[in-house]
């Protein structure tokens, strides 16, 4: 529990940084990056929901909760990746 409330403050200050960046400098790339910290604090939320069901709740509402927790750490992970596409094209000498 304590392990996922970490990770949901470090992504909310990354979150609050970048949209304080992008509204400051209006660069594309750190609006994306806010977008892929949302999709990291939704997940590790997910992740600590999860952890503190208790027993006799439904098995499929644990595997929906783990699934869209595994939905969302993909959509971090896929928006990320365009966001370093992004800011090392604009950062190229070429």
């Amino acid at each position: 529990m304590l392990i996922e409330l970490n990770y949901v403050l470090f992504s909310s200050l990354v979150l609050v940084y970048s949209l304080w960046r992008y509204f400051k400098r209006k660069e594309r790339g750190m609006l994306y990056l806010t977008l892929g910290f949302t999709f990291l604090a939704l997940s590790t939320t997910l992740q600590m929901l999860n952890s503190l069901i208790w027993y006799g709740t439904p098995a499929i509402l644990i595997r929906v909760l783990e699934l869209s927790s595994l939905a969302l750490f993909a959509c971090f992970t896929i928006t990320t990746i365009i966001t370093l596409r992004k800011i090392s094209a604009k950062n190229s000498i070429v």
